[in-house]
């Protein structure tokens, strides 16, 4: 989400009811280029308004969209080095839990070396003679911090990675049981919050971040993990701007823009966001059904459809009638009725239906 001002309230555009929201990359630009001041941090402090006359534009290619945010993103909270050293102690706290269940030949059997007992002084020592390449979790954390993280180009989590996280984090339900503590237990620890921050991520991009039944017992340590913040913080937060965690009081679309504009969250990638999800979803229904068909399929699936989607969707039917392309302004209008990506849904609309 771009949020920009619009100078016509001169001193008072930087309330926040004078906020001009926009979606899309392209919109934010255009209003930039009219004179829209558009909030913005160098990732290190909050954000501002920044006039345009401010900013150099540089008209130069790049090979994916997510790109543009490199030079803003902000700094990663801890570094992977220190993320592993917590996978380690993490792998001996769970050896020690096995060694009580099955033995020590079991537990060496697990860390791949002979070891003598798990007192506390040395459990640094047997951590720091793991192999870390020799576990699965090892592969999976690295993912993780990518994703949680963006600390460079890297790819999104699959469905199986995300399969992995979850049960990573229901393992970590066992906390009060542990021989020795983990840092997978423990609220802000480097392996903590990049395993929910990542899993949490991926559920935003899905669609299925939801306020749990029991909210104690989840939603609030993930928002933390998201954005940086002690959960007693996240709760003082939300309060201070009208947002609850009460699950029949919540507003999910209000939640999920609260974290995903805090300062230390991570850019969601082009491809993780809902309007970007939704956009294909909708070119697929096009592509796949006839005309009024897709219309009605989309139609059914929307949530919180704009009041405009009638006149919208009748300008399509019109445009589609005459054998006529709409024009971008009506795709647009039609993909703000639905709260879809536009620039996707132009492309991608404009090429199915182009004449041959």
């Amino acid at each position: 989400m771009f949020v920009l001002a619009d100078a016509a309230h001169g001193a008072q555009r930087h309330h926040k009811d004078n906020a001009v929201l926009v979606s899309s990359y392209s919109e934010a630009l255009e209003l930039v280029h009219r004179g829209y001041p558009i909030r913005m941090s160098d990732g290190r402090s909050p954000a501002s308004l920044v006039s345009p006359a401010s900013l150099q534009f540089v008209d130069a290619p790049v090979d994916h969209f997510d790109d543009l945010w490199t030079y803003t993103m902000p700094a990663p909270p801890f570094t992977l080095q220190a993320m592993m050293e917590d996978l380690r102690e993490h792998l001996v706290s769970q050896a020690a839990d096995l060694e009580r269940i099955a033995g020590i030949a079991a537990a060496t059997a697990f860390l791949g070396f002979e070891v003598e007992d798990f007192s506390d002084y040395n459990h640094k020592k047997i951590g720091e003679k793991l192999n870390l390449d020799a576990f699965n979790i090892t592969r999976i954390a690295r993912r993780a911090y990518e994703s949680a993280f963006r600390p460079w180009p890297c790819e999104a989590l699959d469905l199986d990675e995300a399969d992995e996280l979850e049960q990573i984090l229901r393992g970590s339900m066992v906390r009060f049981s542990r021989r020795y503590g983990s840092p997978l237990d423990r609220e802000g620890s480097s392996l903590n919050r990049t395993v929910l921050a990542a899993y949490n991520r991926w559920r935003i991009a899905d669609g299925c971040f939801y306020v749990d039944d029991n909210v104690e017992l989840g939603t609030t340590e993930a928002i933390g993990a998201l954005t940086g913040m002690p959960v007693t913080a996240v709760r003082n937060a939300m309060s201070r701007d009208g947002l609850s965690l009460v699950k029949s009081k919540i507003d999910n679309d209000a939640l999920l823009d609260w974290i995903t504009s805090r300062r230390n969250f991570a850019p969601l990638r082009q491809s993780e966001t809902s309007s970007e999800i939704w956009a294909w979803v909708m070119i697929h229904e096009f592509k796949s059904h006839p005309l009024d068909e897709a219309l009605a399929n989309i139609r059914s699936r929307a949530t919180k459809p704009s009041p405009d989607l009638d006149a919208a969707e009748q300008v399509i039917i019109a445009r589609r009638a005459a054998r006529q392309l709409p024009s971008w302004a009506e795709l647009r209008r039609y993909a703000a009725a639905l709260r879809a990506a536009p620039d996707r849904l132009i492309l991608n609309l404009t090429d199915i239906w182009s004449p041959d």
